[in-house]
C-alpha cells in the first residue's frame, strides 16, 4: 500500500500543485502561509489503471532450429519472405547422413539374414530333440545324452532370440538415422513471415537449446494476430487480470492507439527492475488489417491497462489521505505480530484538525475511492504536505480561502 500510495502521490500531486499555483496566480488574493490547503468529499467516477513498457510481438512466433548437426547448404528464403505451411526453408548436408544410412541398412540385412540361419538350426535342434524324447521312452539312449540334447535345443532358441533382439534394434537404428537424415530439409511448421533471418550458407547448424549461437536459424512469425507483451512491476501485477481492456502506443506509429484485451498473466516473474521484481502480460492488439500490417515484431510498445472502473462512489483527494503506523494492542486484537499501517485523513470540523480512520478502494491519480469514514461535503485537509504529517490530532488550524478544486477550475480557465 506505502509504495503505491507513493506513486501515486507523486503524479496527482505534481499535476495538482502545477494548477494550484496557476490557480493562485489568476485566482486573486493570496492565502496566509499558515493556513492549510484543503477540499470536500465528492461524488464521481475513478478508473485505476497501471500502465507499462514493453514490445510489439506476434501472438505465435516459432523459432526455426535443426536436431541434426551439419552445415547449411541452401537457404531457400530471405528475411521478410511470405511462407506457406510445408515451404522448403533450409538445406543441411546430407552426405554424411546418407552414408550413415546405407551402413544402417547393410547392418539390417545381415541381422535379417543371421536370424533366418538361426531360425533354420533352431528347427533342426526341436527336430532333433523330439526324436531324442521318443528314443529315451523307449529306454534306447542314456539320461545323459538326453540332457545334452535338452541343453542344445534351449541354447539354440536362446541364440534365435538374440538374433530377433538384434534385427529389432537395427531396424530401430536405421529409422533414427532415416528420420535425422528427414530432418535435415527443414519446413515450414505454419504460414507466416521469416521475421529473423540468423543462418548463412555455410555455417555449421547445431543442435540444442535455443540460446547457443547456430541453434535459432531463423523465426516465423504469423502476422495475423499482434500482442504487446509488458513487463508489470511486482505491485501492480496482482491488479491485473485476463479480459482487462487495454489500449498501448506505439513508439514508431506516433498518436495511433490500439485497443487491446489482456489474454494472458504470468505467474513467475521475468525479470528484476530496479525496484522490483517484473511480470509478463500478453495484450492482444485489436484493429484494421491496414493498422495490424504497419506493426514489426521488436517495435518498443506502451499499455495502459483498466484494472478497475468505481461510479458515481464518494471520493477524497489522494493528497488527503496520510498512512499512520497503528498500535501493538491493535495488532495483538488483528492478529498480528507487528503493527500495521492504517490510513487517515484530517478532517477540519470547527476550526480543529480530526485525525480520522478511513477505508479506501480503488485510486487513479487524483482521488481514492473512499468506502466509509466520511461523508459527501466534509472538508479535509491536502497540505502542504510536510506540516500535514506533523500536525496533531485536535491542533487549531486555519483554512484557506478556496479548495484545491475551485483553484484548478480557475486554473484550466486562465
Amino acid at each position: 500500500m506505502a509504495s503505491r500510495n507513493s506513486k501515486l502521490l507523486l503524479l496527482g500531486g505534481a499535476a495538482l500543485l502545477i494548477l494550484i499555483v496557476l490557480g493562485v496566480a489568476f485566482g486573486g488574493a493570496r492565502d496566509d502561509e499558515s493556513t492549510y490547503s484543503w477540499d470536500a468529499v465528492s461524488r464521481g467516477d475513478i478508473r485505476e489503471t497501471i500502465s507499462a513498457s514493453g514490445e510489439i510481438r506476434a501472438k505465435t512466433q516459432i523459432n526455426i532450429g535443426t536436431s541434426v548437426a551439419g552445415e547449411i547448404k541452401a537457404i531457400h528464403v530471405k528475411d521478410g519472405q511470405d511462407v506457406r505451411a510445408g515451404d522448403l526453408l533450409v538445406t543441411i548436408d546430407q552426405v554424411r547422413l546418407r552414408e550413415q544410412v546405407a551402413q544402417a541398412a547393410a547392418a539390417l540385412d545381415a541381422a535379417r539374414k543371421d536370424a533366418n540361419r538361426l531360425e533354420f538350426a533352431r528347427q533342426r535342434a526341436r527336430e532333433s530333440f523330439g526324436r531324442f524324447e521318443a528314443l529315451r521312452q523307449q529306454g534306447l539312449i542314456s539320461d545323459e545324452d538326453y540332457r545334452q540334447q535338452k541343453l542344445n535345443r534351449e541354447s539354440t532358441e536362446l541364440t534365435y532370440q538374440s538374433a530377433r533382439a538384434n534385427v529389432a534394434q537395427s531396424e530401430a537404428n536405421l529409422k533414427a538415422i532415416q528420420d535425422g537424415l528427414s530432418k535435415a530439409t527443414l519446413r515450414a511448421p505454419i504460414a507466416g513471415k521469416v521475421t529473423s533471418l540468423k543462418a548463412e550458407m555455410g555455417e555449421t547448424a547445431i543442435p540444442g537449446m535455443s540460446n547457443l549461437p547456430g541453434a535459432v536459424l531463423m523465426i516465423i512469425s504469423d502476422m495475423s494476430e499482434m500482442q504487446a507483451e509488458i513487463k508489470v512491476n511486482e505491485s501492480e501485477v496482482v491488479r491485473t487480470q485476463v479480459g482487462q481492456t487495454a489500449q498501448v502506443n506505439v513508439e514508431s506509429l506516433p498518436g495511433k492507439v490500439f485497443q487491446g484485451t489482456v489474454i494472458e498473466v504470468a505467474t513467475g516473474t521475468e525479470g528484476t527492475g530496479t525496484d522490483a521484481n517484473l511480470y509478463k502480460v500478453k495484450v492482444l492488439l485489436k484493429g484494421s488489417r491496414e493498422d495490424l500490417d504497419k506493426l514489426r515484431p521488436g517495435m518498443s510498445a506502451r499499455a495502459v491497462i483498466l484494472t478497475h472502473e468505481a461510479k458515481n462512489v464518494l471520493r477524497v483527494p489522494l493528497q488527503a489521505v496520510l498512512e499512520r503506523e497503528g498500535s501493538l494492542e491493535d495488532a495483538q486484537k488483528q492478529g498480528l505480530l507487528a503493527p500495521a499501517s492504517r490510513n487517515v485523513v484530517m478532517l477540519f470540523k470547527d476550526g480543529k484538525a480530526l485525525e480520522h480512520p478511513v477505508d479506501v478502494g480503488v485510486a487513479n491519480t487524483q482521488y481514492f475511492e473512499l468506502k466509509n469514514g466520511l461523508a459527501e461535503g466534509d472538508k479535509v485537509l491536502t497540505g502542504p504536505v510536510r506540516k500535514l504529517k506533523t500536525l496533531k490530532d485536535k491542533a487549531s488550524v486555519a483554512l484557506r480561502a478556496r479548495s484545491d478544486t475551485d483553484l484548478a477550475k480557475t486554473a484550466k480557465k486562465s
